[in-house]
């Protein structure tokens, strides 16, 4: 079927920027999102934006210094996000007003950016998986891919057998904490940031009928 699948864009930040003197809030979470965007548009986005290019590389920057911390800071106050799973009025998960049939899986904290590479082409040839999009993430080292839900499935059941099934294909083998999986986002507002990846993949046509 043609690619159609919609979800909401919202703008940083993602949690309330504080004063550090102070530990006063000076700018509150974004939680209305700024517009809907097709999966063509979030596409666009990621591989041609020249500002979310350079906000990627100061992210990349830090986290390959080895400053974790920054690259934190810099992923959550300044990239936008997209709720995969559909459009919403406001992040929360009551707030959903049409579902997308897409579920995001997120896998982190690879070894190289070879890996990284190779999974994101493993990913979106995956014939069970069909991925509508693949890309990798802010930091370089994880890959987001935006999975189609089974027939039948709700984006709760999809997310969950997105995650096992990448595991157990793709990090059967891993035991390193925090690499792997990502599983600590399974509701319908799972935020998913936006970085560039000028060789992000999209499938123009999602054929999935299992």
């Amino acid at each position: 079927m043609e690619n159609l699948f919609k979800m909401s864009l919202f703008m940083p930040p993602i949690s309330p920027i504080k004063d550090e003197n102070t530990g006063k809030t000076v700018k509150s979470a974004t939680l209305t999102p700024f517009r809907t965007m097709s999966i063509d548009e979030v596409h666009r986005l990621i591989t041609s934006d020249q500002r979310l290019a350079e906000l990627t590389l100061a992210i990349r920057n830090a986290a390959a210094q080895g400053d974790e911390t920054t690259a934190r800071f810099l992923k959550q106050q300044t990239l936008p996000y997209v709720t995969p799973c559909g459009v919403f009025t406001r992040r929360r998960s009551d707030s959903l007003t049409e579902s997308s049939g897409l579920v995001v899986v997120d896998i982190d904290h690879l070894e190289s950016a070879e890996e990284t590479e190779n999974l994101r082409q493993q990913l979106f040839d995956d014939p069970y998986l069909c991925p509508a999009l693949v890309f990798i993430s802010p930091t370089g080292r994880g890959v987001k891919a935006f999975v189609p839900c089974l027939h039948g499935q709700n984006p709760a059941e999809g997310i969950q057998w997105a995650m096992n099934y990448v595991h157990c294909m793709y990090d059967a083998e891993n035991t390193q904490p925090g690499k792997g999986v990502d599983t600590s986002g399974k509701d319908l507002v799972r935020a998913c940031f936006l970085c560039h990846d000028p060789k992000a993949l999209l499938r123009k046509v999602v054929n999935f009928e299992l």
